[in-house]
């Protein structure tokens, strides 16, 4: 029979607190992945309110293409 065992907010920030820095990061890194997909859908909502046209995107691609080949061409002189 499966147990369940209810913790509120503060007594999981007060375990986490005695985690080592290594296994604090994994939860981290998992904690990402649990809401990724959220945290995207939120931004990806929030910038459909910048009217961008195709010419706007193709105009700044063209201004960083052209920032790379300057830096490029630099660093081999």
């Amino acid at each position: 029979m499966p147990a369940t065992v209810n913790f509120d907010l503060e007594q999981i920030k007060s375990l986490i607190l005695q985690f080592n820095s290594e296994e604090k990061i994994e939860l981290a890194k998992y904690m990402d992945m649990l809401t990724l997909k959220n945290r995207f859908e939120k931004f990806f909502d929030s910038i459909k309110e910048i009217p961008l046209s195709f010419s706007d995107i193709t105009n700044e691609v063209e201004a960083v293409r052209e920032e790379r080949h300057k830096y490029n061409f630099q660093n081999l002189q």
